[in-house]
Protein backbone atom coordinates (compact mmCIF):
# COMPACT_ATOMS: atom_id res chain seq x y z
CA UNK A 1 0.00 0.00 0.00
CA UNK A 2 1.39 3.40 -1.02
CA UNK A 3 1.38 6.01 1.77
CA UNK A 4 -0.83 8.97 0.86
CA UNK A 5 -0.41 11.13 3.95
CA UNK A 6 2.90 12.89 4.50
CA UNK A 7 3.86 15.17 7.37
CA UNK A 8 1.22 17.67 6.28
CA UNK A 9 -1.57 15.76 4.58
CA UNK A 10 -1.72 14.59 0.97
CA UNK A 11 0.32 16.61 -1.50
CA UNK A 12 1.33 16.46 -5.16
CA UNK A 13 0.85 17.99 -8.59
CA UNK A 14 -2.82 18.82 -9.13
CA UNK A 15 -4.40 16.45 -11.66
CA UNK A 16 -1.79 13.71 -11.19
CA UNK A 17 -1.78 10.91 -8.59
CA UNK A 18 -2.40 11.24 -5.71
CA UNK A 19 -4.32 14.40 -6.67
CA UNK A 20 -6.07 13.00 -9.73
CA UNK A 21 -9.87 13.18 -9.78
CA UNK A 22 -10.46 9.54 -8.87
CA UNK A 23 -8.11 9.51 -5.88
CA UNK A 24 -9.45 12.84 -4.59
CA UNK A 25 -13.00 11.50 -4.93
CA UNK A 26 -12.02 8.39 -2.94
CA UNK A 27 -10.44 10.57 -0.24
CA UNK A 28 -13.68 12.51 0.23
CA UNK A 29 -15.86 9.40 0.06
CA UNK A 30 -13.73 7.29 2.42
CA UNK A 31 -13.34 10.13 4.91
CA UNK A 32 -17.12 10.47 5.03
CA UNK A 33 -17.58 6.71 5.43
CA UNK A 34 -15.13 6.77 8.34
CA UNK A 35 -16.94 9.69 9.97
CA UNK A 36 -20.32 7.96 9.62
CA UNK A 37 -19.16 5.77 12.51
CA UNK A 38 -19.54 8.95 14.58
CA UNK A 39 -22.58 10.55 12.94
CA UNK A 40 -25.08 9.37 10.31
CA UNK A 41 -24.60 12.49 8.14
CA UNK A 42 -21.22 14.00 9.05
CA UNK A 43 -20.81 17.75 8.58
CA UNK A 44 -17.51 18.55 6.81
CA UNK A 45 -16.10 22.02 6.13
CA UNK A 46 -14.04 22.61 2.96
CA UNK A 47 -11.68 25.56 2.55
CA UNK A 48 -9.01 26.34 -0.03
CA UNK A 49 -6.26 28.76 -0.95
CA UNK A 50 -5.88 30.67 -4.24
CA UNK A 51 -4.40 28.03 -6.57
CA UNK A 52 -6.10 27.57 -9.93
CA UNK A 53 -6.75 23.90 -9.13
CA UNK A 54 -8.59 24.69 -5.88
CA UNK A 55 -12.10 25.09 -7.35
CA UNK A 56 -12.17 21.75 -9.21
CA UNK A 57 -10.69 19.88 -6.24
CA UNK A 58 -13.40 21.49 -4.11
CA UNK A 59 -16.09 20.30 -6.56
CA UNK A 60 -14.83 16.71 -6.53
CA UNK A 61 -14.58 16.57 -2.72
CA UNK A 62 -18.03 18.09 -2.26
CA UNK A 63 -19.60 15.55 -4.65
CA UNK A 64 -17.82 12.65 -2.94
CA UNK A 65 -18.95 13.74 0.53
CA UNK A 66 -22.54 14.16 -0.64
CA UNK A 67 -22.66 10.76 -2.33
CA UNK A 68 -21.20 9.09 0.76
CA UNK A 69 -24.01 10.57 2.88
CA UNK A 70 -22.21 13.58 4.33
CA UNK A 71 -23.02 17.29 4.48
CA UNK A 72 -20.22 19.35 2.89
CA UNK A 73 -20.08 23.07 3.60
CA UNK A 74 -17.90 25.35 1.47
CA UNK A 75 -15.86 28.04 3.19
CA UNK A 76 -14.25 29.37 0.01
CA UNK A 77 -10.81 31.00 0.12
CA UNK A 78 -9.63 30.96 3.71
CA UNK A 79 -6.51 30.02 5.68
CA UNK A 80 -5.59 26.62 7.08
CA UNK A 81 -5.68 27.83 10.71
CA UNK A 82 -9.12 29.30 10.06
CA UNK A 83 -10.39 25.85 9.06
CA UNK A 84 -8.77 24.41 12.20
CA UNK A 85 -10.61 27.03 14.27
CA UNK A 86 -13.95 26.84 12.44
CA UNK A 87 -14.26 23.05 12.55
CA UNK A 88 -14.90 22.83 16.33
CA UNK A 89 -16.48 26.30 16.41
CA UNK A 90 -19.25 25.25 14.02
CA UNK A 91 -19.62 21.74 15.44
CA UNK A 92 -18.41 20.14 12.21
CA UNK A 93 -17.18 16.55 12.34
CA UNK A 94 -14.15 17.33 10.18
CA UNK A 95 -12.54 20.09 8.16
CA UNK A 96 -10.67 19.85 4.86
CA UNK A 97 -8.18 22.44 3.63
CA UNK A 98 -7.19 22.31 -0.03
CA UNK A 99 -3.68 23.74 -0.12
CA UNK A 100 -0.03 22.91 -0.74
CA UNK A 101 1.09 25.54 1.75
CA UNK A 102 4.37 27.13 0.55
CA UNK A 103 4.64 25.07 -2.66
CA UNK A 104 4.25 26.50 -6.21
CA UNK A 105 0.80 26.84 -7.78
CA UNK A 106 0.99 23.59 -9.79
CA UNK A 107 1.05 21.64 -6.54
CA UNK A 108 -1.91 21.25 -4.26
CA UNK A 109 -2.85 19.18 -1.25
CA UNK A 110 -5.52 17.98 1.14
CA UNK A 111 -5.18 18.60 4.87
CA UNK A 112 -7.77 16.98 7.12
CA UNK A 113 -8.75 18.16 10.59
CA UNK A 114 -10.73 16.25 13.20
CA UNK A 115 -13.67 17.76 15.09
CA UNK A 116 -11.19 19.03 17.69
CA UNK A 117 -9.42 21.23 15.13
CA UNK A 118 -6.36 18.99 15.31
CA UNK A 119 -4.98 16.97 12.43
CA UNK A 120 -5.87 13.28 12.49
CA UNK A 121 -3.32 11.04 14.15
CA UNK A 122 -1.27 8.39 12.34
CA UNK A 123 -3.71 5.57 13.17
CA UNK A 124 -6.65 7.36 11.57
CA UNK A 125 -4.60 8.33 8.51
CA UNK A 126 -3.49 4.71 8.08
CA UNK A 127 -7.12 3.58 8.33
CA UNK A 128 -8.10 6.09 5.65
CA UNK A 129 -5.22 4.97 3.44
CA UNK A 130 -6.41 1.35 3.64
CA UNK A 131 -9.94 2.36 2.75
CA UNK A 132 -8.77 4.48 -0.19
CA UNK A 133 -6.38 1.79 -1.47
CA UNK A 134 -9.14 -0.83 -1.49
CA UNK A 135 -11.69 1.44 -3.19
CA UNK A 136 -12.45 1.21 -6.90
CA UNK A 137 -14.72 4.26 -6.98
CA UNK A 138 -14.32 6.71 -9.85
CA UNK A 139 -15.22 10.36 -9.89
CA UNK A 140 -18.34 11.23 -11.89
CA UNK A 141 -17.92 13.69 -14.76
CA UNK A 142 -17.82 17.29 -13.54
CA UNK A 143 -17.69 20.57 -15.36
CA UNK A 144 -14.54 22.55 -14.60
CA UNK A 145 -14.86 25.21 -11.90
CA UNK A 146 -13.14 28.37 -13.08
CA UNK A 147 -13.53 32.11 -13.35
CA UNK A 148 -15.14 34.05 -10.49
CA UNK A 149 -15.20 30.96 -8.27
CA UNK A 150 -11.41 31.12 -7.94
CA UNK A 151 -11.42 33.83 -5.26
CA UNK A 152 -14.85 33.22 -3.77
CA UNK A 153 -15.01 33.51 0.01
CA UNK A 154 -17.73 33.23 2.66
CA UNK A 155 -17.88 36.50 4.64
CA UNK A 156 -19.48 34.91 7.71
CA UNK A 157 -16.57 32.51 8.18
CA UNK A 158 -14.03 35.30 7.68
CA UNK A 159 -15.88 37.35 10.33
CA UNK A 160 -15.93 34.47 12.81
CA UNK A 161 -12.20 33.92 12.42
CA UNK A 162 -11.38 37.65 12.61
CA UNK A 163 -13.51 38.00 15.73
CA UNK A 164 -11.62 35.14 17.38
CA UNK A 165 -8.29 36.80 16.58
CA UNK A 166 -9.40 40.14 18.04
CA UNK A 167 -10.34 38.36 21.25
CA UNK A 168 -6.77 37.00 21.44
CA UNK A 169 -5.31 40.52 21.70
CA UNK A 170 -4.78 41.76 25.26
CA UNK A 171 -6.92 44.75 26.25
CA UNK A 172 -5.02 47.98 25.88
CA UNK A 173 -2.72 46.72 23.15
CA UNK A 174 -3.11 49.34 20.43
CA UNK A 175 -1.72 49.35 16.91
CA UNK A 176 -2.51 53.04 16.39
CA UNK A 177 0.29 54.64 14.41
CA UNK A 178 2.16 51.35 13.92
CA UNK A 179 3.55 50.95 10.40
CA UNK A 180 3.45 47.41 9.05
CA UNK A 181 4.34 45.83 5.73
CA UNK A 182 2.22 42.70 5.21
CA UNK A 183 3.16 40.15 2.52
CA UNK A 184 0.36 37.65 1.83
CA UNK A 185 2.18 35.61 -0.86
CA UNK A 186 -0.85 36.07 -3.18
CA UNK A 187 -2.44 33.46 -0.93
CA UNK A 188 -5.35 32.81 1.40
CA UNK A 189 -4.99 35.98 3.50
CA UNK A 190 -4.70 38.40 0.57
CA UNK A 191 -8.18 39.85 1.12
CA UNK A 192 -8.10 39.52 4.91
CA UNK A 193 -4.80 40.33 6.63
CA UNK A 194 -4.13 43.93 5.46
CA UNK A 195 -7.68 45.04 6.34
CA UNK A 196 -7.53 43.17 9.64
CA UNK A 197 -4.46 45.10 10.77
CA UNK A 198 -5.91 48.39 9.49
CA UNK A 199 -9.04 47.77 11.56
CA UNK A 200 -6.76 47.54 14.63
CA UNK A 201 -5.33 50.98 13.83
CA UNK A 202 -2.14 50.07 11.98
CA UNK A 203 -0.88 51.86 8.88
CA UNK A 204 -0.39 49.01 6.42
CA UNK A 205 1.50 48.64 3.17
CA UNK A 206 0.14 45.50 1.50
CA UNK A 207 2.47 43.36 -0.58
CA UNK A 208 1.71 40.43 -2.91
CA UNK A 209 -2.06 40.49 -2.38
CA UNK A 210 -3.25 40.04 -5.99
CA UNK A 211 -3.81 36.29 -6.50
CA UNK A 212 -4.48 35.08 -10.05
CA UNK A 213 -4.36 31.33 -9.51
CA UNK A 214 -0.77 31.05 -10.73
CA UNK A 215 1.26 33.45 -8.58
CA UNK A 216 0.82 32.01 -5.09
CA UNK A 217 4.21 31.93 -3.28
CA UNK A 218 6.01 33.09 -6.46
CA UNK A 219 8.98 35.14 -5.20
CA UNK A 220 6.70 36.20 -2.38
CA UNK A 221 5.72 35.39 1.17
CA UNK A 222 7.45 33.52 3.96
CA UNK A 223 10.02 31.77 1.74
CA UNK A 224 11.00 34.88 -0.25
CA UNK A 225 11.32 37.93 2.01
CA UNK A 226 13.80 39.91 -0.10
CA UNK A 227 11.27 42.44 -1.35
CA UNK A 228 9.65 42.64 2.07
CA UNK A 229 13.02 43.55 3.57
CA UNK A 230 13.40 46.46 1.15
CA UNK A 231 9.80 47.62 1.64
CA UNK A 232 10.25 47.69 5.43
CA UNK A 233 13.25 49.99 5.02
CA UNK A 234 11.54 52.21 2.41
CA UNK A 235 8.33 52.51 4.46
CA UNK A 236 10.27 52.98 7.72
CA UNK A 237 8.06 50.26 9.12
CA UNK A 238 7.94 48.96 12.66
CA UNK A 239 7.70 45.38 11.38
CA UNK A 240 7.35 43.30 8.23
CA UNK A 241 5.19 40.17 8.25
CA UNK A 242 5.28 37.44 5.58
CA UNK A 243 2.75 34.62 5.36
CA UNK A 244 2.86 31.58 3.10
CA UNK A 245 0.08 30.50 0.75
CA UNK A 246 -2.23 29.03 3.39
CA UNK A 247 -1.01 31.29 6.24
CA UNK A 248 -0.15 28.58 8.75
CA UNK A 249 3.27 30.15 9.14
CA UNK A 250 4.79 33.62 9.39
CA UNK A 251 8.23 35.09 8.98
CA UNK A 252 9.20 38.57 10.13
CA UNK A 253 11.49 41.42 9.14
CA UNK A 254 12.58 43.87 11.84
CA UNK A 255 12.86 47.64 11.38
CA UNK A 256 16.49 47.26 10.26
CA UNK A 257 15.50 44.90 7.46
CA UNK A 258 16.76 41.73 9.16
CA UNK A 259 14.84 38.48 8.56
CA UNK A 260 13.51 36.76 11.70
CA UNK A 261 12.30 33.16 11.61
CA UNK A 262 10.46 30.71 13.83
CA UNK A 263 13.41 30.24 16.18
CA UNK A 264 13.41 33.98 16.87
CA UNK A 265 9.68 33.88 17.57
CA UNK A 266 10.00 30.90 19.93
CA UNK A 267 12.71 32.74 21.86
CA UNK A 268 10.64 35.94 22.08
CA UNK A 269 7.40 34.25 23.12
CA UNK A 270 9.21 31.90 25.48
CA UNK A 271 11.09 34.76 27.12
CA UNK A 272 7.96 36.81 27.77
CA UNK A 273 5.46 34.03 28.42
CA UNK A 274 3.54 33.70 31.64
CA UNK A 275 3.83 29.97 32.24
CA UNK A 276 1.20 30.22 34.98
CA UNK A 277 2.78 27.51 37.07
CA UNK A 278 3.11 25.15 34.13
CA UNK A 279 6.35 23.62 32.86
CA UNK A 280 8.96 26.10 31.65
CA UNK A 281 9.28 24.29 28.34
CA UNK A 282 9.28 25.34 24.70
CA UNK A 283 8.81 22.62 22.09
CA UNK A 284 10.78 22.89 18.84
CA UNK A 285 12.00 20.43 16.23
CA UNK A 286 15.32 18.88 15.35
CA UNK A 287 15.83 21.86 13.00
CA UNK A 288 15.86 24.44 15.80
CA UNK A 289 19.17 26.30 16.06
CA UNK A 290 21.47 25.40 18.94
CA UNK A 291 21.53 29.11 19.75
CA UNK A 292 17.84 28.93 20.65
CA UNK A 293 18.49 26.07 23.04
CA UNK A 294 21.35 27.95 24.73
CA UNK A 295 19.39 31.22 24.98
CA UNK A 296 16.30 29.57 26.47
CA UNK A 297 18.46 27.61 28.89
CA UNK A 298 19.88 30.90 30.21
CA UNK A 299 16.30 31.90 31.08
CA UNK A 300 15.60 28.64 32.86
CA UNK A 301 13.50 27.33 29.97
CA UNK A 302 14.05 23.87 28.48
CA UNK A 303 13.87 23.28 24.72
CA UNK A 304 12.38 19.90 23.81
CA UNK A 305 12.87 18.73 20.21
CA UNK A 306 10.57 16.61 18.03
CA UNK A 307 10.59 15.36 14.46
CA UNK A 308 9.85 17.95 11.78
CA UNK A 309 6.12 18.66 11.40
CA UNK A 310 3.79 20.84 13.43
CA UNK A 311 1.62 17.81 14.23
CA UNK A 312 4.55 16.26 16.13
CA UNK A 313 5.20 19.55 17.90
CA UNK A 314 1.55 19.68 18.97
CA UNK A 315 1.56 16.09 20.20
CA UNK A 316 4.60 16.79 22.40
CA UNK A 317 3.10 20.06 23.66
CA UNK A 318 -0.02 18.22 24.74
CA UNK A 319 2.04 15.48 26.39
CA UNK A 320 4.18 17.95 28.36
CA UNK A 321 1.62 20.67 28.94
CA UNK A 322 3.79 23.19 27.08
CA UNK A 323 2.15 26.44 26.00
CA UNK A 324 4.57 27.52 23.24
CA UNK A 325 6.00 25.43 20.42
CA UNK A 326 6.80 25.54 16.75
CA UNK A 327 9.24 25.21 13.91
CA UNK A 328 12.09 27.25 12.50
CA UNK A 329 10.04 27.46 9.28
CA UNK A 330 7.57 29.78 11.01
CA UNK A 331 4.83 27.40 12.19
CA UNK A 332 4.15 28.48 15.77
CA UNK A 333 1.51 26.91 18.03
CA UNK A 334 0.12 28.81 21.02
CA UNK A 335 -1.70 26.04 22.85
CA UNK A 336 -3.94 28.25 24.98
CA UNK A 337 -5.40 29.69 21.79
CA UNK A 338 -5.01 27.25 18.88
CA UNK A 339 -4.32 23.67 17.84
CA UNK A 340 -2.27 24.37 14.74
CA UNK A 341 0.26 26.84 13.40
CA UNK A 342 -1.40 30.20 12.71
CA UNK A 343 0.61 32.92 11.00
CA UNK A 344 -1.84 35.74 11.71
CA UNK A 345 -2.23 34.80 15.38
CA UNK A 346 1.55 34.53 15.72
CA UNK A 347 1.98 38.00 14.21
CA UNK A 348 -0.56 39.45 16.66
CA UNK A 349 1.18 37.95 19.69
CA UNK A 350 4.62 39.08 18.46
CA UNK A 351 3.36 42.64 18.01
CA UNK A 352 1.69 42.47 21.43
CA UNK A 353 4.98 41.55 23.12
CA UNK A 354 6.87 44.28 21.26
CA UNK A 355 4.29 46.91 22.24
CA UNK A 356 4.19 45.78 25.87
CA UNK A 357 7.98 45.90 26.10
CA UNK A 358 8.09 49.24 24.25
CA UNK A 359 10.85 47.89 22.06
CA UNK A 360 11.55 46.78 18.52
CA UNK A 361 12.12 43.25 17.40
CA UNK A 362 15.82 43.93 16.90
CA UNK A 363 16.18 44.94 20.56
CA UNK A 364 14.47 41.96 22.17
CA UNK A 365 16.19 39.27 20.11
CA UNK A 366 19.70 40.46 20.77
CA UNK A 367 20.31 37.87 23.49
CA UNK A 368 19.95 34.92 21.11
CA UNK A 369 23.24 34.20 19.35
CA UNK A 370 22.76 31.78 16.49
CA UNK A 371 25.21 29.04 15.72
CA UNK A 372 26.24 28.94 12.05
CA UNK A 373 23.71 26.69 10.33
CA UNK A 374 23.66 25.67 6.67
CA UNK A 375 20.60 24.12 5.02
CA UNK A 376 20.81 22.36 1.66
CA UNK A 377 17.82 21.03 -0.29
CA UNK A 378 18.74 18.57 -3.04
CA UNK A 379 16.05 17.50 -5.56
CA UNK A 380 15.94 13.71 -5.95
CA UNK A 381 14.20 11.27 -8.31
CA UNK A 382 13.56 8.78 -5.52
CA UNK A 383 14.12 8.56 -1.79
CA UNK A 384 16.89 5.98 -1.53
CA UNK A 385 17.66 4.91 2.08
CA UNK A 386 20.70 6.81 3.34
CA UNK A 387 22.54 3.62 4.27
CA UNK A 388 22.40 2.59 0.59
CA UNK A 389 24.07 5.77 -0.71
CA UNK A 390 27.81 5.02 -1.14
CA UNK A 391 30.06 6.92 1.24
CA UNK A 392 27.33 9.05 2.84
CA UNK A 393 27.54 7.61 6.33
CA UNK A 394 31.33 7.75 6.29
CA UNK A 395 31.29 11.45 5.34
CA UNK A 396 28.72 12.12 8.05
CA UNK A 397 30.88 10.41 10.70
CA UNK A 398 34.00 12.31 9.57
CA UNK A 399 32.35 15.71 9.93
CA UNK A 400 30.66 14.89 13.21
CA UNK A 401 34.11 14.33 14.66
CA UNK A 402 35.61 17.38 12.92
CA UNK A 403 32.85 19.76 14.03
CA UNK A 404 33.04 18.69 17.67
CA UNK A 405 30.48 18.23 20.44
CA UNK A 406 28.67 21.57 19.96
CA UNK A 407 27.44 20.65 16.51
CA UNK A 408 24.69 18.72 14.74
CA UNK A 409 24.17 17.02 11.38
CA UNK A 410 20.66 16.18 10.30
CA UNK A 411 19.66 14.50 7.04
CA UNK A 412 16.12 13.59 6.08
CA UNK A 413 13.81 13.39 3.10
CA UNK A 414 11.02 15.93 2.89
CA UNK A 415 7.62 14.60 3.84
CA UNK A 416 5.90 16.72 1.16
CA UNK A 417 8.41 17.07 -1.71
CA UNK A 418 11.06 15.00 -3.52
CA UNK A 419 13.91 16.65 -1.68
CA UNK A 420 16.81 15.48 0.45
CA UNK A 421 17.18 18.01 3.26
CA UNK A 422 20.59 18.46 4.88
CA UNK A 423 21.25 20.60 7.93
CA UNK A 424 24.71 21.15 9.41
CA UNK A 425 25.30 23.29 12.46
CA UNK A 426 28.37 24.10 14.54
CA UNK A 427 30.68 26.81 15.85
CA UNK A 428 32.97 27.10 12.80
CA UNK A 429 31.09 28.54 9.80
CA UNK A 430 33.70 27.41 7.28
CA UNK A 431 33.66 23.82 8.48
CA UNK A 432 29.84 23.82 8.59
CA UNK A 433 29.61 25.07 4.99
CA UNK A 434 32.17 22.52 3.82
CA UNK A 435 30.37 19.65 5.55
CA UNK A 436 27.00 20.59 4.01
CA UNK A 437 28.51 20.75 0.51
CA UNK A 438 30.27 17.38 0.86
CA UNK A 439 27.15 15.69 2.18
CA UNK A 440 24.96 17.20 -0.57
CA UNK A 441 27.38 15.93 -3.23
CA UNK A 442 26.49 12.34 -2.30
CA UNK A 443 22.96 12.98 -3.67
CA UNK A 444 24.13 14.20 -7.11
CA UNK A 445 23.50 10.81 -8.71
CA UNK A 446 19.88 10.92 -7.48
CA UNK A 447 19.06 14.29 -9.03
CA UNK A 448 16.20 14.34 -11.59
Amino acid sequence: MVALFGTDGIRGIAGKPPLDRDTVYRVGYCLTEYLRNLAPSPHILIGRDTRESGPWLEVVLRRAIQEAGGLPELCGVISTPAISFLTPKTGAHAGIMISASHNPYRDNGIKVFASTGMKFNDDVEEDLERRIASSSLTAPPESAATGAALLASVPEYCRLYSSFLRQCVSPGCSLEGVRLVVDCAHGALSAIAPEFFRALGAEVRALHCEPDGHNINRKAGALHVERLQQEVLDFKAYLGIAFDGDADRAMFVDSRGVRRDGDDVLYLLGRFSDFQGGPRVVVGTVMANLGLEVALESLGIRLVRTSVGDRYVLEEMLRLGAMVGGEQSGHVILLRLARTGDGLLTALKVIEVLRQQKAGMEDLWGAMRRFPQVLRDVPVRSKVPFDEIPGLRETEAFYKEKLGPRSRILMRYSGTERLARIMVEGEDRGAVTEAAARLAAHFDSLRP
